[in-house]
C-alpha cells in the first residue's frame, strides 16, 4: 500500500523562500532514504527556484538533481509528470495530478496561509479515500 506523508510547514518559515528551502531539506533526505524522486511543481517558475534551491539550500549539502529525466532526482513542472514514480513530492500544487502517478510514496506539504492549507486538506482527503496510508509530521525548522 502506498504511504503520503504530509509535513506541516512551521509558522517560523515565514516567507515562501524559507518554506521552499525546508522543502529542500525533505527532498534530501526522500534521495537519501529511497534513492529517487520525482518532483512535480506548479510551473516553470517553481521548478526553476526548486532546481536553483537545491544547489544552495544547505551549506555543504548538495542533491543529484536535474529538470526532466537523467538523474535519481527529476524535476517537473507545467503539468508534464511521469506515469509512475518510486517516490512524489509535491511542491506548490494546489491540487492532486489527474490520474495521481503511481508510485510507493508520496510527499506533500501543509502551508501556512489558511486558504491553501484547506487545499492541503483536500490532497490528503482524496489520497486517504484513493488508498494510501497516511502520515503528518512537523517539518522542523
Amino acid at each position: 500500500m502506498p504511504i503520503a506523508s504530509f509535513y506541516a510547514l512551521p509558522p517560523l518559515l515565514l516567507t515562501l523562500h524559507e518554506q521552499q528551502r525546508g522543502m529542500c531539506r525533505v527532498i534530501a533526505k526522500v534521495w537519501q532514504v529511497m534513492g529517487e524522486a520525482d518532483i512535480l511543481c506548479p510551473d516553470v517558475e517553481t521548478g526553476q527556484i526548486m532546481d536553483d534551491l537545491l544547489w544552495t539550500f544547505q551549506a555543504g549539502a548538495f542533491v543529484p538533481h536535474v529538470r526532466g529525466a537523467g538523474e535519481s532526482i527529476r524535476i517537473h513542472d507545467g503539468g508534464i509528470w511521469p506515469l509512475q514514480s518510486k517516490a512524489l513530492v509535491l511542491c506548490g500544487l494546489d491540487e492532486l495530478p489527474t490520474p495521481v502517478p503511481a508510485c510507493e510514496r508520496l510527499i506533500d506539504f501543509i502551508p501556512v496561509a489558511e486558504q491553501t492549507r484547506n487545499l492541503a486538506r483536500e490532497r490528503y482527503k482524496r489520497l486517504k479515500n484513493a488508498g494510501f496510508t497516511m502520515q503528518v509530521h512537523p517539518l522542523e525548522v
